[in-house]
């Protein structure tokens, strides 16, 4: 029977595992990766040192397994943090900037006002976030990228092609259409990057790698008689957890960040999110509609210096279930997401005097808000056709989660029991286009926890003053830009 290597190399971990045919999980490895943050706008990471972790997690599965029976091998990573290296010789050049890094937020500035024109380029709204402004930004203030950059001799890209040159030693720069999607300068459309785009950022092309879809030929692993032949975004993995989703799914995952996604069969623009690329390959390409949260465990995260992350998921159930009425957070950690898109507003508390708020109603609040912001996008992309929503990530554990969720959407909500949703969704992508999605979708259907909505006006009345908020701040916001540009 086939097998099935995946790499899921995440913002804390990188993980391997192994998955037969029928979808079931043969052997799993972690291996823990560090984040540097200067501030709230400096993060970073270590290629070498992410490189090294799925090293360490591949060679941990040999202890136990025998690579020889793995027919393919896909690599799902973190979207839009990038790297920059040297073409010739693969040293890198800087750091990995994490998708959570918004220093070049001020290049964004002067395009401001073509937003809606880059929207329909690229997909996406014009946001820090994204790719381009890092890469902008390493090529004019990183000595030894922009030295390389005048010689001709950088790559600087997403950190899938990074790691795709290194596990296979083909030094060809290549990227897979998703991630090359989370750049800002790629064109969901004819699926490469975009003149108008590199123009827009004063990027000429030749450091950027070649594109090709997501279910393709990547070569095989230098160390091990493995070939590649997925490479695609962890969110976008997840979609597919359980298969190709029915029509009125949406699916919501919750890591570092969370995300809000629904598949369509063309590209289409809802106001407010992204549109883009499910998977691509040779015969077909997958669309979606996306809402984005910045601020989900990245935002519990403001509370480790005050309770140990262990302790804190041991108290949380509790904490959920006797605090009734919390205070009301306005999360807008690492900047708000979508629909909101405003990178300016900080994180704060609707509360008179914020010394009375405990760490219990710290944290409580802190999941409601992560809940309200999932709700702003799911209201977005709700249709006569949505049924239920499929949930997982680490934060999905919390039943309290999966069922204020329910009570605000008024959808059923199911929580994939499978904790490696990326990684399954990437198994099962290879399995399909190996002809066996028949077997997995018969023996390995995933089995769900179920919430049903019920009627919660308290959570109902938070969510209000929460949104009406966000409305009164990103409207004052809007007016004051106005008034500078005017003036």
């Amino acid at each position: 029977m086939e097998q099935f290597l995946v790499i899921d190399q995440g913002t804390h971990a990188s993980r391997c595992m192994i998955f037969n045919a029928d979808g079931q999980l043969l052997a799993k490895t972690r291996y823990p990766v560090n984040v540097y943050r200067q501030g709230n706008e400096f993060i970073e990471q270590n290629a070498e040192e992410i490189l090294a972790s799925i090293y360490y997690c591949i060679d941990g599965l040999l202890h136990e397994h025998d690579l020889s029976q793995i027919s393919a091998a896909a690599l799902i990573t973190q979207r839009s943090t990038i790297v920059g290296w040297h073409k010739e010789s693969g040293k890198v050049l800087s750091p990995a900037i994490s998708w959570q890094d918004t220093r070049a937020a001020d290049l964004l500035t002067p395009l401001e006002n073509q937003s809606s024109e880059i929207k329909n380029i690229t997909g996406l709204p014009l946001s820090p976030h994204y790719g381009a402004s890092k890469i902008k930004w390493l090529i004019d203030n990183n000595d030894n990228c922009k030295q390389a950059y005048q010689n001709q001799q950088l790559i600087v890209a997403p950190l899938a092609c990074y790691l795709i040159e290194q596990l296979t030693g083909i030094t060809d720069a290549t990227v897979d259409h998703v991630n090359a999607s989370r750049t800002l300068l790629f064109d969901i459309q004819s699926l490469d990057w975009s003149p108008q785009m590199l123009e827009k950022f004063n990027i000429d092309s030749h450091c950027l790698p070649k594109t090709k879809p997501c279910l393709a030929d990547y070569g095989q692993f230098r160390h091990h008689p493995v070939p590649l032949k997925l490479v695609c975004g962890d969110q976008n993995a997840a979609l597919f957890t359980n298969g190709k989703p029915s029509p009125g799914s949406l699916i919501v995952n919750i890591g570092t960040g969370a995300f809000v996604l629904k598949l369509t069969e063309s590209l289409q623009q809802i106001p407010g999110l992204l549109s883009g690329l499910a998977v691509t390959g040779t015969h077909q390409n997958i669309y979606l509609n996306e809402g984005t949260v910045n601020g989900a465990g990245a935002a519990i995260s403001l509370l480790f210096d005050k309770i140990n992350e262990e302790k804190l998921f041991n108290q949380l159930p509790l904490w959920l279930e006797n605090i009734k009425e919390p205070a009301i957070f306005i999360n807008a950690v690492s900047g708000l997401g979508s629909p909101w898109w405003n990178k300016t507003i900080e994180p704060h508390y609707l509360h008179p005097d914020t010394s009375y708020i405990d760490l219990p109603e710290q944290a409580v609040a802190i999941i409601e808000s992560i809940i309200f912001l999932l709700q702003n996008n799911i209201e977005a992309l709700t249709d006569s056709e949505s049924q239920q929503i499929y949930i997982s990530g680490g934060l999905s554990r919390l039943d309290a989660l999966c069922q204020k969720l329910a009570d605000l959407s008024g959808l059923d909500v199911k929580r994939f029991n499978n904790t490696e949703a990326s990684a399954t969704g990437a198994a099962w992508l290879l399995s399909a286009s190996s002809q066996h999605s028949d077997q997995w979708s018969n023996q390995a259907q995933t089995e769900f926890s179920h919430f049903k909505p019920e009627q919660n006006d308290t959570l109902n009345k938070r969510y209000h003053l929460f949104t009406q908020h966000l409305l009164q701040l990103t409207e004052t916001k809007q007016h004051l830009s106005e008034t500078a540009n005017v003036s």
